[in-house]
């Protein structure tokens, strides 16, 4: 079988997107076992409070932003994308300046009920960083609007360089501390993305509220709107659960919580990174209605998916103690009891990962939503009782119980989406046959 030219450079442009994406997510969880090494449990516990908090802020630019640019980009402006950039430059100020001072006001409030000063110093190293960190992911996300990975693979390559050898300077220097984690984040963000943007070339000299602007503004709010509050039900699904630990437990227990999810979180990221060669190949076999072949490919995604998950839960369940203790330095060895607990919601993501990526294709992202909002409601109705009554175990059985809810809805979901696309495909998929049996006879 000779692959055409075509399809070789396609490939060669989705290994490269993998390759963006497992080194940006990798960077992400080196950053997180160094800090967890070098910083006390409660600096640590500050750290990454103040990152979830990022995290949920971050979900409106990445609503407001990055998800209407990956939309609107290629499509509506194809033909003037230095222009559309340009504006987006801007726009990312206007938004990411507020964003940034408030989380900086909300780590003050935080502080008040805190007995550290880690907590309101990592707030305010997580506001004053946000417009740098964003600014990076802003003109990655640019690279793929001109089909250019290998631009953001650049980018990532710099950015994670710098990062790490700022961590290792600052660590040195003993001014490693939450709020300088996350300045140094910051700074590896803007050279980063300027850069990249050097790369892109966005055209910069323009108004900033002249008629084309605000039908931008108006456009990518009226997309963007939907994806908030799509944002913000994953958010109480995952990561509220560090806040939840804050005001049950204690920072340190925080810490504990994420410095386990470090070695668990791997198996996230690496279905994240396969999901931009998957998405685009099942929404093509359900576009074509080659029915059977999407059928069969969403069972192999399910069934690869949970494979890869219990290979590299039952080793990390083997081997558990033995890497938190070589990578944290002998710290936090006494939680390794939390990995059975913590290695349940992976896995149920895991399952879940074929019907989220036909439902998807099918062109119902709708459905994702609907998947999440069940998943928020075990931490809304019982993610503090859970973690009140039995610490850390409360908080991981939590997580488990919103990913077995997003498991249950979404495949439950997808059947019924299924059901309803089925006779056309069926009927298509036995035209076809019909067809292929005349050539045979």
């Amino acid at each position: 079988m000779i692959i055409s030219r075509e399809r070789l450079l396609w490939l060669r442009k989705g290994a490269i997107a993998v390759a963006d994406q497992g080194l940006f997510a990798g960077s992400g969880l080196f950053v997180n076992i160094l800090l967890a090494r070098w910083l006390a449990p409660e600096q640590f516990g500050g750290f990454t409070l103040a990152f979830s908090i990022y995290l949920f802020v971050m979900s409106f630019y990445n609503a407001l932003i990055l998800e209407p640019m990956s939309v609107f980009g290629p499509a509506s402006h194809r033909n003037t994308l230095p222009e559309y950039l340009g504006r987006l430059f801007w726009f990312h100020f206007a938004v990411t300046l507020p964003m940034g001072l408030l989380i900086g006001l909300g780590g003050t409030a935080f502080g008040l009920f805190s007995k550290t000063d880690a907590l309101s110093a990592a707030f305010w190293g997580a506001g004053v960083a946000m417009p740098g960190m964003l600014f990076f992911w802003l003109w990655r996300r640019a690279a793929y609007l001109q089909l250019r990975p290998d631009i953001a693979v650049y980018g990532a390559a710099v950015n994670t360089f710098v990062v790490v050898t700022l961590l290792f300077l600052f660590h040195a220097m003993g001014w490693l501390s939450p709020f300088t984690a996350f300045l140094l984040q910051g700074a590896a963000g803007i050279i980063g993305g300027i850069l990249l943007m050097f790369s892109i070339r966005p055209r910069l000299k323009l108004s900033w509220l002249d008629e084309a602007m605000r039908a931008l503004l108006k456009q990518h709010w009226r997309y963007g709107r939907w994806v908030i509050v799509t944002a913000f039900v994953f958010w109480l699904a995952g990561d509220a659960y560090y806040v939840i630990i804050g005001s049950a437990a204690s920072i340190a227990d925080i810490a504990a919580f994420r410095a386990i999810q470090n070695f668990v979180r791997p198996v996230f990221q690496f279905i994240v990174s396969v999901n931009l060669l998957l998405v685009p190949w099942a929404s093509a076999r359900f576009a074509d209605r080659a029915g059977l072949t999407f059928q069969r490919g969403i069972r192999r995604i399910s069934m690869i998916f949970t494979g890869a998950a219990v290979l590299y839960l039952s080793c990390l369940m083997l081997c558990g103690k033995w890497l938190i203790h070589v990578f944290y330095g002998g710290k936090y060895t006494e939680f390794t009891y939390l990995i059975p607990f913590m290695a349940v919601p992976i896995l149920f993501s895991a399952m879940a990962e074929g019907p989220a990526v036909a439902v998807k294709a099918m062109q119902h992202p709708s459905e994702v939503f609907w998947g999440y909002t069940a998943a928020a409601v075990p931490t809304v109705l019982a993610g503090l009782f859970l973690t009140r009554h039995w610490g850390l175990i409360g908080a991981a059985l939590g997580l488990a119980s919103s990913s077995l809810a997003f498991l249950g809805v979404i495949s439950y979901r997808y059947r019924v989406r299924l059901k309803e696309a089925l006779p056309v495909v069926s009927k298509l998929d036995a035209d076809t046959d019909s067809k292929n049996m005349q050539l045979v006879c």
